[in-house]
């Protein structure tokens, strides 16, 4: 009973004596564990009794129950580089098709994904209770998109002729196929230009619009050259005719040339039939001198 007593005081009047014991109140908690010590040391005490569990035990409960169930999701891939697609979820719109997975309530569902541009793809799949279902999307091109832009404000896009607005435009969707886009404003010279469109596919259009006073300059002011009658070409000119109405024979150059060659036909034959001559006879007796003379004593020509 020592845990009962209160500790000793001194008394108020400060006169040295024995102490006043008191006794204090304790709980009844504490008179049942009084109990408990009585009954002996290898006794066990049973907890208190409570109506109701605390609410922050509830929660501790629900949260170590809370991995051991599993939840029923949807993953949705997109296949090929294609961006801003949106997620339908049995026709109700749910957003931009989501990256991670989707939790849905298992059973049946319709899959729908949209984007301008592109066939609508849908689905029906079937969400199994607690597991992980799966579903591939490849959408299907169905258009182009064509961007326009002007280095002047206010400028008019026409593409085959139909009004589109002011440029800039963005994205233009436009089906397969080939387009003259016109870009024109007032006091400029207008600019064409012929595209072909291929689905899936992304163009942009850069137009320089220039002033009309400035394109009207820049034009050659003769445009068609042509040659004149007293200039004529000299690639067009006709070669001189060569005339044959004479006979080779009646040309003067013809007989100087048979004459040379009867000439040194002439002169080799004379040399070739020539006699030995004797210096003294050349010369009608004895010659003064006679240069190179011929080892046989005459002389040939």
């Amino acid at each position: 009973m020592d845990d009962l007593l209160a500790p000793l005081t001194p008394s108020s009047s400060g006169k040295k004596g024995k102490g006043k014991v008191t006794q204090r109140r304790t709980p009844k908690a504490s008179k049942k564990g009084t109990k408990a010590s009585k009954a002996g040391k290898g006794a066990k005490v049973p907890p208190p009794a409570s109506d109701s569990e605390p609410e922050s035990a509830q929660f501790q409960e629900a949260e170590l129950l809370a991995p051991l169930v599993k939840k029923t999701e949807l993953l949705v891939k997109m296949n090929g580089a294609v961006r801003g697609a949106r997620l339908y979820l049995d026709d109700r719109e749910v957003g931009p098709v989501p990256k991670g997975p989707l939790e849905v309530a298992p059973g049946e569902h319709v899959i729908a994904v949209r984007r301008s541009g592109y066939r609508d793809f849908s689905r029906r799949v079937t969400a199994k209770e607690g597991e992980l279902t799966e579903l591939g999307v490849l959408l299907e091109a169905s258009a182009g998109f064509v961007s326009v832009k002007a280095d002047v404000a206010g400028a008019l896009v026409l593409i085959n002729g139909d009004d589109m607005g002011v440029a800039p435009l963005e994205n233009v969707m436009l089906p397969a196929g080939s387009y003259e886009i016109v870009v024109q404003r007032e006091g400029f010279r207008p600019e064409s230009q012929r595209i072909a469109v291929r689905a899936g596919k992304e163009y942009t259009v850069d137009v320089n619009l220039r002033p009309d006073a400035l394109a009207a300059s820049d034009q050659p002011r003769a445009p068609l050259l042509t040659p004149t009658a007293s200039e004529p070409s000299p690639l067009t000119q006709e070669p001189p005719a060569v005339s044959t109405s004479s006979p080779l024979t009646s040309r003067w150059y013809f007989w100087a040339g048979v004459g040379a060659v009867v000439t040194a036909a002439a002169v080799g034959t004379v040399m070739a039939t020539s006699q030995p001559l004797d210096p003294n006879k050349v010369c009608g007796g004895s010659c003064d001198g006679v240069i190179n003379r011929p080892t046989s004593g005459v002389l040939r020509f």
